[in-house]
């Protein structure tokens, strides 16, 4: 059985053949399905993803999702997961809501779902003890209905994208055979996934690349345990053992993490690319990166690149160093030009109190500003972008 739940003033206007409800297990199969329209085409990985993001979310104990129901059926989503943020110490870390997974049916998009699943999430969440909301990875859509909602967006994340010429020729390629079946699959099945990369792939030039390891899986304490030495300040999300081995797990997308020791752990770096057909087979993106020294990170980012050999390297750089923005323009990456507008924002940070009666005035988090981008220390994973 699931509940409803009362919709604003706002939304009294709206159609009333839908019915917003909150999220009970029984509905599992109908989110599945309707996430065909987001995830990927696959009702088994999707049912995964589901799992692993909402059930298994560490930092909540209960999935919450808020759905859009038509003749008792699921034709619209949107969730909030848990994440746990920290700040200047000795502030303690907290739970903050991360708004993602908007989806509508396609035969329902002009019903004005959108605000009104919103709306109604954020009065059923309104009595909870979570401040703040936030989205790391907004399309286009979710970010202009998320602004007219009360969200504001603190910034662009600046990526730099490490494009070789056989990617773009490759993809000029693809939109010619575009319209052959039969050429097209063999086109995808020449591209190479992480899977199939191995050490042998790294260069032996460098002095640090033979202290250099490629794995398949993340050495969860040992990269908590850097994160700590090297410190912080800025807001950014906890990267503790715990949040490494849950993160990690994510089945939309494969990693590969490159270590640098010399015995301990100086640095890492983690590759990811996307495992759903939906998303760019090209990318490859570097979601998290840390280091002891500027020079530990040249080792890192020169094994990386040889590693993805022909495929597009992607890195957001809006909170690294003058120093490590500089390697990278060295090393080839050119930074996106910022979105010339709102149809065009996929890289942007959202952020809003879950209360309508904290929308006005400064918002404060870990004794930054929230709304000032250099309180930030921002990286891919922490984002469904990673």
């Amino acid at each position: 059985m699931t509940s409803s739940i009362s919709l604003s003033s706002g939304s009294r206007q709206a159609d009333s053949s839908y019915q917003v409800v909150r999220y009970q297990p029984a509905l599992k199969t109908q989110v599945v399905e309707l996430q065909c329209h987001l995830w990927s085409p696959s009702p088994a990985l999707n049912a995964a993803y589901l799992e692993w993001k909402y059930e298994r979310n560490p930092y909540i104990d209960a999935p919450l999702i808020y759905l859009a129901m038509h003749d008792g059926k699921a034709v619209g989503m949107r969730g909030f997961f848990g994440t746990r943020w920290e700040g200047e110490h000795p502030a303690p870390p907290a739970v903050v809501l991360y708004a993602d997974d908007l989806v509508i049916a396609p035969q329902h998009r002009n019903a004005g779902l959108i605000p009104r699943i919103t709306t109604a999430a954020l009065d059923d969440m309104a009595t909870s003890n979570y401040q703040y909301t936030v989205n790391l990875s907004p399309g286009p859509m979710t970010v202009l209905s998320s602004v007219a909602a009360g969200w504001r967006s603190v910034g662009f994340m600046q990526p730099m994208r490490r494009r070789p010429w056989r990617v773009v020729l490759r993809r000029n390629r693809e939109r010619l055979v575009r319209r052959l079946p039969a050429l097209e699959q063999w086109v995808a099945t020449k591209r190479h996934s992480l899977a199939d990369i191995d050490a042998n792939h790294i260069r032996r030039g460098g002095r640090g690349a033979r202290r250099i390891a490629l794995e398949d899986a993340p050495r969860c304490a040992a990269m908590a345990q850097l994160v700590v030495q090297i410190g912080g300040g800025r807001i950014r999300h906890v990267r503790d053992a715990a949040y490494f081995a849950w993160r990690f797990q994510n089945p939309l997308s494969r990693y590969r993490f490159l270590y640098h020791a010399n015995p301990q752990l100086e640095g890492y770096l983690v590759l990811q690319e996307y495992t759903s057909p939906y998303a760019g087979a090209d990318v490859v993106n570097i979601v998290d990166w840390e280091a002891t020294s500027i020079a530990v990170q040249a080792e890192l980012l020169r094994a990386a690149i040889d590693l993805t050999g022909d495929r597009e390297l992607v890195v957001w750089s809006v909170s690294l160093s003058q120093q490590l923005t500089t390697l990278l323009r060295r090393s080839g990456f050119k930074v996106d030009p910022p979105p010339s507008s709102v149809t065009e924002q996929r890289h942007t940070l959202l952020v809003r109190p879950i209360r309508a009666t904290e929308l006005d005035g400064d918002w404060h988090f870990g004794g930054r500003r929230l709304l000032d981008l250099h309180s930030w220390d921002l990286r891919m994973l922490y984002s469904m972008h990673g």
